[in-house]
């Protein structure tokens, strides 16, 4: 790995070690990206068993700008204790107001919290938040673990990749208080969320 990469990782932390922060609800994309931008909303990209890739955007003089690019991985079999919330999802839902607005609570187990350099070949990506690449930028991976009536689940892993007028890596560490990195020899964008999607 390159030392501009490891700089740019910020490895200061072990995240496997660390707790998930529980949510109230007012650190969800949705809401943050609403409070910013003055409007949101999510539009999936693609979509299969296994998970989802999907846009979360705002609307700029009747475009859509990408403010997270946001690739989730569901954490196995669909429990019947969220069905309803997972079909609401597959819908193309948002998942955080989803569950809260289904009186769950949320909590973020989190992975890595950093940059990551985006290729050009991620045109998806380039496109949708309507930048120009490659550039490096603020990354948050998360496990989204999902508790009510006692009861857990772990739902999805997250990768968030975010725009930079919107989050940095700065803002990601003010917001969750710590910066994370993964010690599992990841070093690319690839190792995060696969190859890019091809249109």
């Amino acid at each position: 790995m390159k030392l501009e990469t490891c700089t740019r990782i910020l490895l200061l932390l072990v995240a496997l070690s660390i707790p998930g922060c529980a949510s109230t609800g007012s650190d969800l994309n949705s809401d943050m990206i609403r409070n910013t931008f003055g409007s949101y909303g999510v539009e999936v990209l693609s979509h299969s068993d296994g998970g989802r890739v999907s846009s979360l955007y705002s609307n700029e003089n009747g475009h859509k700008v990408s403010r997270t690019y946001a690739v989730v991985e569901y954490s196995g079999e669909t429990r019947q204790a969220y069905a309803r919330e997972h079909g609401l999802i597959v819908a193309g839902g948002s998942i955080g107001a989803t569950f809260r607005d289904a009186g769950w609570s949320i909590r973020k187990q989190h992975l890595f919290i950093g940059e990551l350099d985006v290729p050009e070949a991620y045109a998806t990506i380039g496109n949708s938040m309507q930048i120009g690449l490659p550039r490096t930028l603020a990354t948050h991976q998360y496990l989204f673990i999902i508790e009510k009536n006692e009861r857990s689940f772990n739902y999805a892993t997250i990768t968030e990749i975010h725009h930079p007028d919107y989050l940095s890596a700065a803002d990601l560490r003010n917001l969750y208080g710590e910066i994370l990195f993964d010690d599992s020899n990841r070093d690319s964008i690839h190792d995060f969320i696969g190859p890019p999607i091809e249109k």
